[in-house]
């Protein structure tokens, strides 16, 4: 026992022994060092922004963000290489077959495509928000699939910066073993007129590590595995309004105790791709603007600074909503959040 623990148990109170717990200095986040597999294809994705807020609400604006070409020009001149957009759209798509896709949001991705194109950013578009498949896969999955086959088809021609991802984090009834089916078909169905395009596969179990960790990725040189990071949930999380139980504010991060865990599950995650030599993105991440910015940005920095040193790229949740890195009344960046993902340690 160290002198700096003895003293606070002596001293008393739970306050005590916290302040001396931080007061240890912190570990240093390493790569995870076990025998290296060069992954199939290294991934194209280092620096990513989730444009949320926008085209994942019902409609577009309805979440108080609209996504606009002047964004994707701050984020290209401040070094992101990649944004990801979340589409709801199974909002857009009939119930019934052929399952078609409005011409309206079609030509509204076509225009956000074109700017990131133009820009030179990479962009992933993300079916995103899909509860009827969690609820009722065997009915949803056919919708899916028709989904799929007229995104491929409208992007086929797009250049190799339009990524594709399967679909945002299912749960619920889409188990992990259907979850590893889905991918499976779907890229199928995608490769009939994309051979070469960079597709993300779904990751089960609400997009968490431990979902990324049951994935049985299908053999393919462009494909990226991925998970969310919102872990403490109860500190990325607290205040949450849209939640009916949601954390109570007042929790900090970034004890010895916290750092460790957050290098133990970075480290399963490099384990992982290590053994499959699949390329990992951190495909979100992110403290709730409401919380204390003196904790969100260490809690960022730390995020960030994992995914790098174990050679994963990652996206950042998100750019002006709950989230927020993007002041939109003050037209800036919030800080310290940007600092913690652009700027290098002192």
């Amino acid at each position: 026992m160290s002198a700096v623990l003895l003293k606070s148990l002596v001293l008393g109170g739970l306050g005590a022994l916290v302040l001396a717990l931080m007061a240890w200095p912190k570990p240093e986040l390493r790569a995870d060092t076990g025998p290296a597999v060069t992954v199939a294809s290294p991934s194209p994705i280092q620096r990513c922004m989730n444009m949320g807020g926008a085209l994942e609400a019902e409609w577009e604006g309805y979440w108080g963000y609209t996504v606009r070409r002047e964004d994707l020009e701050t984020l290209a001149a401040t070094g992101f290489d990649t944004i990801r957009l979340p589409v709801r759209v199974s909002a857009y798509t009939g119930t019934a077959p052929p399952y078609t896709i409005s011409a309206d949001l079609l030509a509204r991705m076509d225009e956000i495509v074109g700017w990131a194109t133009g820009l030179g950013l990479n962009i992933i578009l993300d079916v995103h928000h899909y509860e009827a498949l969690m609820e009722t896969p065997g009915i949803e999955l056919p919708r899916l699939e028709a989904i799929w086959d007229q995104l491929a088809a409208h992007y086929a021609g797009a250049p190799d910066t339009v990524m594709f991802e399967i679909i945002n984090e299912p749960f619920g009834e889409m188990t992990p073993q259907l979850t590893n089916r889905t991918n499976e078909a779907i890229l199928r169905r995608i490769r009939t007129t994309n051979p070469d395009r960079w597709v993300i596969l779904g990751t089960p179990l609400w997009g968490g590590l431990d979902g990324m960790l049951k994935l049985d990725p299908p053999e393919d040189k462009r494909v990226i595995a991925g998970f969310h990071y919102y872990i403490p949930f109860d500190f990325t999380h607290q205040g949450a309004t849209w939640m009916e139980d949601a954390p109570p504010r007042g929790a900090v991060w970034g004890t010895f105790a916290d750092e460790k865990a957050l290098q133990a599950d970075f480290g399963k995650a490099a384990a992982w791709q290590r053994r499959t030599g699949v390329p990992i993105l951190v495909g979100e991440f992110g403290v709730l603007r409401s919380v204390d910015p003196a904790q969100r940005g260490p809690w960022t920095r730390a995020v960030r600074e994992a995914s790098e040193r174990n050679g994963m790229g990652w996206c950042y949740w998100d750019w002006g909503t709950e989230f927020a890195a993007w002041d939109q009344q003050q037209n800036d960046w919030v800080e310290p959040v940007r600092a913690a993902l652009l700027d290098t340690a002192p």
